[in-house]
């Protein structure tokens, strides 16, 4: 059941008693209502937070006890911030500094993006790459090093997508830039995918044309195969500070926290899953989701030029602060985008 406006009343209720318990760690009572709802009567306080316990808001610890939000309250306290559009996005400045054109390497971009963010709001990070494939490519370029590896740069219309692999000892500086204009030639403007999926049936058709840089060809496509695996990068820049400031029960949820995160699978199920709006929120509670117990998620797609390439989530215990990690996470995936402008079609 939703609180929907004809319920403003217990709204407001409910919305302060999430933040006062995400504050003070103490479980809500009518009477420490009645000092801030002052217009409204104790009788109805006691109503409405009946109200909100029977529609599944609110759970009652003891008989004669306070109540603590569910996850169903933290999930309309969420949104509210989010409705509310009021987030500090000028204190969040910080994470997108290194953030500045298509000449940086995609992936380690993102990725020192999620360390940052994880330092910025004291919660682990998680980056989980599953898009890639999607992306346009603009250029290739196969740079022999000294010690007989390659550097291959692959400029898409998200940035460039770099990997290292093998040379065969036969293979020199021509063979590597002939390897290069061959691939742009035929597959410039599609996607890696694409290229992917033909590379063998445009490799046959060339024939002896290619026999000098075919090794070199299968490299390219063997690597990029590994590039655009679904993987996941978790980042927890302050794990001492996860935990401070935290009661026994809110100890006992990060510990649960980290040991989901210790599970790459799992993150990745949760992650993706959980990735269909522009910013989705999830939580977990014993019994509820055994994945994720104890434990909340904020998540939102990183989408450049209109392709989803990867999703990015904050994971940490229930009582945090909601605030500054929404205007965080929503402010770092909306500056990617901007910086790369939309509209991008898929070949």
């Amino acid at each position: 059941m939703n609180i929907d406006d004809k319920n403003k009343r217990k709204h407001d209720i409910l919305i302060y008693a999430v933040d006062e318990y995400i504050k003070t760690a103490q479980p809500v009572t009518s009477g420490g209502l009645n000092n801030h709802f002052k217009d409204i009567s104790s009788a109805t306080i006691r109503n409405e937070l009946n109200a909100l316990e029977s529609m599944g808001y609110l759970k009652q610890l003891h008989t004669s006890g306070g109540r603590v939000p569910t996850a169903l309250a933290y999930k309309e306290y969420v949104n509210s911030l989010l409705a509310d559009d009021k987030l500090d996005y000028e204190s969040i400045k910080q994470v997108v500094t290194s953030y500045e054109d298509r000449s940086v390497s995609l992936i380690s971009t993102l990725s020192a993006l999620a360390k940052r963010l994880s330092r910025v709001t004291n919660c682990p990070t998680v980056l989980v790459q599953h898009g890639l494939q999607n992306l346009t490519i603009e250029n290739i370029q196969i740079i022999p090093l000294i010690n007989k590896d390659a550097l291959l740069l692959v400029e898409t219309n998200a940035g460039i997508i770099d990997d290292s692999m093998s040379l065969d000892s036969n293979i020199d500086r021509r063979a590597c830039q002939e390897a290069s204009d061959y691939l742009i030639k035929h597959f410039k403007g599609k996607t890696i995918e694409y290229m992917i999926d033909n590379i063998n049936s445009v490799c046959l058709k060339a024939g002896g044309q290619i026999i000098k840089f075919k090794e070199l060809i299968d490299s390219v496509a063997g690597a990029l195969v590994e590039v655009i695996q679904t993987r996941c990068d978790v980042s927890n820049e302050n794990p001492t500070k996860l935990l401070a400031g935290l009661d026994r029960s809110d100890i006992d949820d990060a510990k649960n926290v980290l040991e989901f995160l210790e599970n790459a699978d799992n993150v990745i199920d949760v992650v993706t899953n959980e990735n269909e709006g522009e910013l989705n929120f999830t939580i977990g509670e014993a019994g509820e989701n055994s994945k994720l117990k104890g434990g909340m998620m904020m998540s939102a797609p990183i989408v450049i030029n209109g392709v989803p390439i990867a999703s990015l989530a904050l994971v940490g215990p229930k009582r945090i602060d909601y605030a500054n990690v929404a205007a965080a996470l929503k402010f770092i995936v909306n500056q990617i985008d901007n910086q790369k402008g939309g509209g991008s079609e898929k070949t």
